[in-house]
């Protein structure tokens, strides 16, 4: 989930306005969150795992010096300019290296297990029935989801992780995406159905 409970607006201000402490514990609490939506976004294979680190660092660098020019200096304008950074480092990255299409996570990263398993999607696919007891068990079902994850459509791939991953508002899911705001939230819907549907046989919502 977007670290928003240690993040407010008086430091997202702060942060624009100058200060290098509040920018560091902006970037300090947003690290696991960005290195969450670079996995999501790239969906490595093995030999792609050490670029997570690579293209997180990249994107934490971007958000840092760039703070001083968020137009709108609050907690969902700084959702939306962290979405915006990461996609365009994880764009640029696949443009160089020509990556192959429909390549699935091969290994879980932790910091991304933990988002999924507090997060609003895994509650949205532990009502359809996945609810794992253990530890092992939630983390091979965080793998189940992010392989899942992957073999989706491109756009249903794209409004889950706008959505879930970098938790942007349907107006600016629509906007993104050059569509109807009422389009964003069927096209959601329907995407959620269809990863429950293949994560857990259960499409309810």
């Amino acid at each position: 989930m977007f670290a928003s409970h240690s993040i407010d607006d008086e430091m997202v201000c702060a942060a624009v306005r100058g200060s290098n402490s509040d920018r560091d514990r902006i970037v300090q609490a947003l690290t696991p969150q960005v290195r969450a939506m670079v996995m999501v976004r790239l969906m490595p294979t093995p030999a792609q795992f050490h670029t997570i680190d690579e293209l997180t660092q990249e994107s934490l660098m971007a958000l840092s010096e760039g703070l001083d020019r968020l137009r709108q200096p609050t907690v969902e304008g700084l959702k939306s300019f962290v979405s915006k950074i990461v996609s365009h480092k994880v764009i640029d990255f696949l443009r160089r290296h020509d990556r192959e299409k429909n390549q699935t996570v091969a290994s879980l990263d932790s910091s991304l297990h933990n988002m999924s398993a507090s997060g609003p999607l895994w509650t949205l696919l532990s009502d359809g029935g996945l609810s794992p007891s253990s530890v092992i068990g939630r983390s091979e079902q965080a793998k189940l989801v992010l392989t899942e994850l992957a073999r989706l459509k491109q756009t249903y791939r794209e409004v889950i992780t706008l959505a879930f991953f970098d938790q942007l508002p349907a107006t600016e899911i629509a906007e993104r995406m050059e569509i109807t705001r009422s389009a964003a939230s069927m096209l959601l819907i329907r995407a959620v159905k269809t990863l429950r549907r293949n994560v857990t046989g259960s499409s309810r919502c």
